[in-house]
């Protein structure tokens, strides 16, 4: 019995010393996470100064060039935003007859799809494109938003059916990408390094992506991408070390670019976990890549994230549990064999305060992910009262200035000067109207992506109501937009809509005489829900 003790207390002691070395490997990425604050500052700083530019007078070209830059870093650090600069591009360009810039908004607007978890919706954009029409330039980016895409959709895909499929297109597109690419650039070394890891050539894919890493500043986006790619190449090595080793290098990486969109600190965690046990790191990883999903906005991936948490509080209970069981055979030795009875004492004081902690990270675990559950339920509905109450001021304000002619009219005696300035000034003119369409056309759909589709499904077959070629949204579904919000007051829809009431009534009536269930039918429009895709 003594020997066994004995050994017991070695193993513990082995165990410790593990740890310390551990920490030690990784503490240039905890000191990274220290200051990510300091890199988001200075990233919105960056931002900042970007955004002031887009307010001052600039010629076309200018403007564009700061929309495409600011979309560029907020393609992996904030979907909504990056949209808000796509569309703006896209808004500037709409005149153009240059096909190339026209297809370059929309590359990015695929791209950004595809990082956020919209895949299908960023192929069937891509696919729109003609790229025997693009020059080299735009023809580099198509392939790789064609690649990036197809790649990461085979990721979440059924890796028996349909992701061999997407990952056979994506090497398509990659093997183009590398014919376009300048061979004297780092992407070409990276590019290059791409098609040997995906051959499981690991060795020369691994002379590509250190080709590519030395050519670039360790906070920029390649030098993220290269590293990540690299620690997957040691790893079909089975070399664990260096795969640890350049996970970590790629997750300082995306803390001090800062990249929002980001998967080492996830891999890393699961490694920590599976490999070292280091379940404290590993959960704290996991929080902090499942903080970066949410600020960037990607459900797909917080759901990603959020299946593995209660892993990891599984894992904590086992852990529990054994340490509960070791603790009593330790009791029933110390009891025979009192020689030892100081170094066990110190040793179940250890092991009490580490369940004590235990207990404490896993119940704080699972208030975390009661609050996160109920903070995904509330932003919905926070968005509509939000719209619906914009919409509610927007219909008095708009009732306040179609009065405001009548009023002056009734209280001054000479008007005729005073009423063709409030005629002219105080009602809105077309260009504001359609500006304030567009907007709510643009925000409702960022809301309800599905919601003509939606909307459609309540229709007969033969009667479809849909937008014609540049509209958002037609009369009748902007009506409908307006009841889905909560407005069903047709005299408030008339306000917003610069329509009489009586016009609103027949459009009404018009859209019910299609619908399947006549009676029910508006009930059921605002039932629609505001949910992603189905492929997100």
């Amino acid at each position: 019995m003594p020997s066994r003790l004995l050994t017991v207390i070695l193993m513990y002691l082995a165990i410790t010393c593990n740890a310390v070395a551990g920490d030690t490997v990784l503490h240039r990425l905890d000191d990274a996470i220290e200051h990510r604050h300091s890199f988001l500052q200075r990233k919105e700083h960056r931002l900042d100064s970007l955004r002031i530019l887009t307010n001052s007078q600039q010629d076309y070209k200018k403007q564009l060039d700061l929309y495409n830059k600011l979309y560029e870093e907020y393609l992996t650090f904030n979907f909504d935003s990056a949209m808000i600069y796509v569309d703006r591009a896209e808004h500037l360009t709409e005149n153009s007859n240059d096909y190339n810039i026209k297809a370059q908004v929309s590359i990015h607007r695929a791209l950004s799809l595809a990082t956020s978890g919209h895949f299908s919706h960023a192929i069937d954009i891509l696919k729109r494109i003609d790229s025997g029409k693009l020059s080299v330039q735009i023809k580099e980016e198509y392939y790789a938003a064609c690649e990036w895409t197809y790649g990461v959709w085979a990721e979440y895909s059924d890796k028996r059916t349909i992701a061999p499929e997407f990952t056979r297109k994506s090497l398509v597109y990659l093997d183009s990408l590398v014919e376009v690419t300048d061979p004297a650039t780092p992407e070409y070394a990276y590019r290059t390094a791409e098609m040997n890891l995906r051959a499981r050539n690991y060795t020369e894919a691994e002379k590509n992506y250190l080709s590519a890493i030395s050519r670039v500043a360790a906070d920029s986006r390649l030098y993220a991408q290269a590293a990540y790619a690299l620690a997957l190449t040691y790893k079909g090595l089975g070399n664990k070390e260096k795969y640890k080793e350049w996970l970590v290098n790629a997750a300082i990486s995306d803390q001090s670019v800062p990249l929002k969109e980001n998967l080492a600190l996830q891999q890393l965690a699961i490694y920590l976990k599976t490999e070292e046990g280091d379940l404290g790191r590993a959960n704290e990883y996991l929080k902090l890549a499942l903080e970066d999903a949410i600020f960037y906005n990607n459900r797909l991936r917080m759901l990603e994230i959020a299946e593995k948490i209660p892993n990891i509080a599984n894992v904590y209970q086992d852990t529990i549990e054994r340490q509960n069981s070791r603790l009593k055979i330790y009791l029933l030795i110390i009891i025979l064999l009192m020689c030892f009875l100081g170094v066990t004492v110190i040793y179940v004081y250890r092991q009490s305060r580490k369940v004590s902690k235990t207990k404490d990270a896993f119940a704080e675990l699972n208030e975390q992910l009661k609050r996160l559950n109920n903070q995904l339920s509330q932003t919905n509905k926070s968005r509509e009262q939000y719209v619906s109450l914009f919409m509610d001021l927007c219909a008095a304000y708009i009732d306040k200035l179609n009065r405001f002619p009548t009023i002056l009219k009734l209280k001054v005696k000479n008007i005729g000067d005073l009423t063709s300035v409030a005629d002219r000034y105080v009602r809105p003119s077309e260009a504001e109207t359609r500006e304030m369409f567009f907007n709510f056309d643009t925000a409702f759909l960022r809301l309800y992506p599905d919601f003509i589709t939606e909307f459609n499904t309540l229709l007969r077959p033969d009667t479809p109501i849909l937008p014609k070629k540049g509209e958002l949204l037609n009369t009748d579904l902007r009506i409908y937009a307006l009841v889905r919000m909560g407005i069903t007051d047709s005299n408030k829809i008339a306000l917003l809509l610069f329509l009489s009431s009586q016009t609103i009534f027949n459009h009404r009536t018009q859209v019910r005489n299609r619908a399947k269930n006549r009676d029910n039918f508006e009930k059921e429009v605002t039932e629609i829900c505001p949910t992603l895709p189905p492929d997100a």
